[in-house]
Formats: C-alpha cells, structure tokens, sequence
C-alpha cells in the first residue's frame, strides 16, 4: 500500500442482497501494507472498501493479487473473473455512463419526469445495442454477463430514483409535522415503464446477474418499494383494532395468522371478520401477485422473487412474530421461488431465525471486545442507547435532533445517550461545533477510522444512522420495534 498512511484494518461492505443484510468483513493490515485474507462472500459482489474509497469486484472462488498505490488506485494481476471485472468495469462506465443529465427538481412537471426517463431509456438501449462489440475479446462469459448486467442497471436505477423524487410530491408540508395531499400531484406513465421492463425483461428484472453488479442493492431496493410494493403490503387488510375474544383472532385480524388448531368459537368468530371466509396469508400473497400482474404484465422473475425474500427478512425481524408465523410465511412464498439460488438463501435464513429463536431469549450478553467495552465500560449500570452517526448524514442529525427533549427529561436518570462518530469523516471541531449549536446533550465520543471499521464489521451495519440499545446489566436488546419514548426507557430502569 505505498503512497499513503497505512491503517491497522479496514471493513470490506459486503451484504447478502438476496436477504438486504449486511454482511461487513475486517481485514486486519500488517505493519508493513501487506494483507492475506479468506473474505467469507455471501455471494459475489461489488463491495465497498473503507480507506480506499473503492467499489471491488469479488468473485467467489477467485483468488486476486492486488496492489494500491495513492497515485494510481487499485492494480489487480491475473485473469480470472474478479480481475477481468475490476479491470474493464471503469473503461466501460466511462464509456456508456459519462453522458450525465441532472434529476428533475423535486416539483418540476410531469413532462420534466418523463423526459428524464426517455432520456434513460434511450442509455438503456445505446448500451444494449452496442456493448457486446466493446467487450474485451478476452472476456470470459461470466465476466461479459456480470459487465452488462452493471451497465444496463444505471439507466434503470436512474428511473426508478426519479419516480421515488416524484412521488414525494404527493404531498406538501405545511409544518414540520404536518403534511397536507397536493392536488395537483399526477402520477407518471407507469405503463410505459411496464412495457420498457417486459420488453427488456432478461436484461433487468428476470437477469439473475443483477444482483452480482455495480451498485446492485440500489436496483432491488427501488423496485421493493415501486413495482413490488403491493407484495408486502398488507395494511389495506389489516381490520380496525377492537377487543377481540382471544389473542389468536387479533393474529388473524392484522396478519392472517391461523392458530394450529381451530376452536369452534374461533372459526366462526374469524369468518365473521371477512365477509365469511377465512383468508389465509398464502391467500393474501396470492391475491397481491395476482393484483400486481394485471397492473404490470410483468409476472414472476428474479427481482420479484428477492422482493419476496426482503419482504420475509423484514417480518423476521418484528419482536411480534414467532417460528410458527414465520413458517405460515415461508409456505406462502416459497411456491413463487423458482430460482434455485433464491430457496437456497430464503431457507438457510429461515434455519438461522428459528434457531436463534429457539435458543435465544430477549436480550443477549455481547462478546467481550476490547473495542466496544473501552467505548461502554465508563457507563456500567446505566441503560445505553449507543447511536453511530456522522455530520454529513442528514437522517443522523434529524434523529439528533428530535431526541433531545427525551434526553433532557432523562439527564438525571440512569440512562446514557452515546452519540458515537468516526474522526475522519466528522472531525471533532464541526462536529461539536454543530451539536453545541443546537444543544444536543448526551456523550459525544469520537474514535479512529481503525475503530469505526472494527465495529462496523463486529455489528454488522453499513449505513447510519445505526443504533444499540443496552439494558443496565450490559445485555443488548432487540430494538427493532422499539418507540424510542421516555417511558420506554423508564421501563427499561425499573427491570
């Protein structure tokens, strides 16, 4: 690693895109810029490399020599996959993707929009047409897969991050907690982005080499909440809240979940419900898919299939569900997963979920690391909430912000609010500069870049705002459906 200063580790980003989880590898540097690692892969990837600001190519199985110079970035030798895709893959984006225009302003008209995406569409079919005859001639055939399938992607992600823009003006705010409908909002031509899609329908949505591209949690996660949104949305099902008789009809009011066995009293009560029948989450999933083909036309493919997966990995993480509506779940999805290597990810998840929830209770002690203890050791007996941000994260300093009248009202109690960043990305100055302007309390730790990839590696997060939550005995708590309240935390003190 000439040409610069030479850091203890650094995080290589990683995720498991099939699930939408982070999956962080720290490699550990010797003292002379020399590293070996076996980088355990949840797939093959583009993967983001701390301290060299870098977008690699991992190919799983590839063995790769690379060499980072300051000057001249990173070097890869060899020619196997990673190397070929790490090699040609600037080339090529310099060549198709240097033509750039400008998103839309938020509230620019319609016509705006739509020209934006023909503008893309014209990208998309330019590559298409033209990027076989760019290809290297050595290229082997999953390195030209894996090249187009990066290519062909920008333009797309390019539209779909258009339409999200455009929907946000659906409404206006009237104050900072008040939003009112804007009507004059249209929506956009979605049939002719439905049509552009089932035309190129191998080259994006049913291209399994998507999900090894550049970028590529970008594609999924607009399409998850766009084309796939009606697949996990259950809201316009779930029955007003009321007393119900038992705890099982309240399962089967706000998620289809059927008990084992069926009380008389139970059955007649839940057909009540809805219109006499008795409407199953495999029904409920059936009814969707069914909805969101006759809208597109698009039907079952690849991206459809890992909006499933997603949709899955979110219920998973809800305090509120057990194995057995996890299994009711699984049955109804995995009739649509026809892709091999789609079951395979879903069904390992689904193996590790009901293990942990088999042998796990609420809270669970964290492994002792030198790290993370030096950061929590001086705040032993107090409750912790521990929040990973940065002063060029808007989401970070919003959540700053609205928690400190909650910090206020608990500055006497025992409970810590750790506000945690990386010095290299938000240096001390600005940063305390920032929060004594706007009065945010609490402990402002700065650590080193080699911490900050460490923990990122050890908690398993990418993006921030991130956030842990500690109870007085130091066991680390499942915050996924936590309302962050002062009588959350109150609770929390009186265990």
């Amino acid at each position: 690693m000439p040409g610069q200063e030479i850091p203890k580790m650094f995080t290589i980003h990683l995720k498991n895109l099939f699930l939408d989880k982070d999956a962080n590898y720290l490699v550990h540097v010797n003292s002379d810029g020399t590293f070996r690692e076996n980088v355990a892969l949840p797939h093959s990837q583009f993967a983001f490399w701390s301290n060299f600001k870098a977008n690699v190519f991992l190919m799983a199985g590839d063995t790769v020599d690379v060499v980072y110079d300051a000057g001249k970035g990173l070097e890869f030798s060899g020619n196997n996959v990673t190397a070929q895709v790490n090699r040609y893959y600037p080339m090529l984006r310099k060549k198709y993707l240097s033509e750039y225009r400008k998103y839309p302003e938020v509230r620019a008209s319609n016509q705006v929009y739509e020209d934006f995406i023909d503008f893309n569409f014209l990208v998309f079919k330019k590559i298409k047409k033209d990027i076989d005859k760019s290809l290297p001639a050595d290229c082997m055939p999953l390195t030209r897969n894996i090249l187009k399938a990066s290519l062909l992607s920008a333009p797309l992600v390019n539209v779909f991050e258009a339409r999200k823009n455009h929907k946000l003006t659906q409404f206006i705010m009237k104050s900072d907690r008040e939003w009112i409908t804007n009507e004059n909002y249209r929506p956009l031509d979605n049939k002719k982005l439905f049509l552009f899609l089932l035309k190129n329908n191998d080259c994006f949505i049913d291209n399994p080499y998507l999900i090894m591209g550049a970028d590529s949690w970008l594609p999924y996660n607009r399409m998850d909440y766009d084309i796939f949104k009606i697949i996990d949305d259950v809201s316009d099902y779930r029955l007003e809240q009321q007393d119900y008789f038992s705890e099982n009809l309240a399962w089967y009011a706000n998620d289809f979940f059927l008990p084992k066995d069926y009380e008389p009293e139970f059955l007649k009560q839940a057909k009540v419900l809805r219109n006499d029948l008795l409407f199953t989450y495999s029904d409920f999933i059936e009814k969707q898919f069914q909805e969101y083909n006759k809208n597109t036309k698009l039907g079952n493919n690849f991206a459809f299939q890992i909006a499933l997966c997603h949709g899955f990995k979110k219920s998973s993480n809800s305090n509120r569900f057990h194995g057995d509506h996890l299994t009711e779940r699984l049955i109804a999805i995995i009739p649509y997963l026809t892709y091999p290597q789609v079951r395979f990810h879903l069904l390992q998840y689904y193996r590790n979920c009901i293990r942990e929830q088999e042998g796990a209770s609420e809270s669970r002690l964290l492994e002792k690391d030198s790290v993370f203890q030096r950061i929590i050791n001086p705040y032993a007996g107090n409750v912790l909430y521990v929040d990973f941000w940065g002063m060029s994260c808007g989401p970070c300093r919003a959540g700053m912000l609205e928690q400190r009248e909650m910090v206020e009202k608990l500055k006497n109690k025992p409970v810590k609010f750790l506000y945690i960043c990386n010095v290299a990305d938000s240096p001390r100055e600005s940063a305390e500069a920032w929060m004594k302007e706007n009065n945010i309390q609490g402990e402002h730790i700065y650590i080193s870049p080699d911490d900050w990839a460490y923990l990122q590696a050890h908690f398993q997060f990418s993006g921030i705002p991130f956030a842990l939550i500690l109870n007085k005995e130091g066991r680390l708590l499942d915050n996924q459906d936590c309302n962050l309240t002062v009588e959350f935390f109150e609770d929390l003190i009186n265990e």
